[in-house]
């Protein structure tokens, strides 16, 4: 008998482990492009393959050169800018993961940004192969040229077989990475990391009626020392990302949808629309109804 067991698996049951492809693209950049990003339910990746330029995410700025990837976590904000000499040709790949995720941090360790120990011929070959589920053409190519594929050409994933080989491609790449950059995983990724464990519960459960103290009991420990722990790694306390995430919900429905705002309200965690109308003008000094009127106009 021949086989193998799991013992990441084992070891972390309570830790969510599984990785949803989202997207992936190659892009040339024209000489100082640049482009700021905000809140996203998915994290980016984005790999290096030619050129220099800078990334910028929580208040710091990095120079980015081929041969590094940069990090930005979902619910995270920040900015990227290609060299006007030497511009970027990148790779990006979004993906759903729980935040607490053990391959990102094993592959990031407390960085955005990494040195990637794979050749960039390989990782290109990679990447190109998960746009290959979806667009023939990245198959019979060594390397993506703007002259060949002029403009966007995004190919939407529209089948269950191609969802499962877009992810089963995502993975092999990650496996990848992990490998060459000699990365294994913690011996013990059951060890707490508040903020993160926090962070997550207010992902999953910011539609819901959630209080700090909520949060806190299923942690066992004191609010107190959450708040101290999530601002520490966060750079804010646990109640304002979680008024963020409600906001940042609410507007998108506001725009996107005629639901009132009694139900909008309701959906983003507020027992009753007056003290969600409140909530929502503190943050953007006007009405939900004005603002929804605001940008139909």
């Amino acid at each position: 008998m021949i086989g193998n067991r799991d013992l990441i698996i084992h070891r972390t049951l309570d830790i969510p482990l599984s990785i949803q492809f989202n997207h992936c693209g190659i892009q040339e950049c024209i000489p100082g492009y640049h482009y700021g990003f905000t809140m996203r339910p998915y994290h980016l990746i984005h790999f290096v393959l030619e050129g220099s330029g800078t990334f910028q995410i929580n208040d710091t700025t990095y120079d980015i050169h081929a041969g590094q990837a940069f990090y930005i976590p979902a619910g995270s904000s920040g900015y990227y800018h290609s060299s006007v000499e030497n511009p970027w040709k990148y790779s990006w790949i979004g993906f759903f993961a729980d935040s607490r995720n053990p391959f990102i941090k094993t592959l990031f360790q407390d960085s955005f940004v990494i040195n990637i120990k794979t050749p960039l011929n390989e990782l290109e070959q990679l990447l190109l192969s998960v746009i290959a589920v979806t667009d023939q053409r990245a198959d019979s190519i060594s390397s993506y040229r703007k002259v060949d594929f002029p403009g966007e050409q995004f190919v939407p994933i529209t089948t269950e077989m191609q969802c499962l080989e877009a992810n089963s491609k995502m993975l092999h790449l990650f496996s990848v990475l992990l490998k060459n950059n000699n990365q294994t995983l913690p011996s013990s990724c059951k060890e707490q990391n508040y903020a993160s464990e926090a962070k997550a519960y207010i992902d999953a459960y910011y539609c819901e009626p959630l209080l700090i103290q909520d949060v806190a009991n299923a942690l066992h420990i004191h609010p107190n020392y959450l708040s101290s722990c999530f601002k520490k790694v966060y750079h804010q306390t646990p109640k304002a990302y979680l008024n963020s995430m409600r906001m940042e919900r609410a507007c998108m429905l506001l725009l996107q949808t005629d639901y009132p705002v009694s139900v909008i309200a309701s959906a983003v965690g507020f027992s009753n629309a007056f003290q969600f109308s409140g909530m929502f003008k503190k943050y953007f000094h006007v009405s939900p109804a004005n603002f929804r009127k605001s940008k139909q106009t």
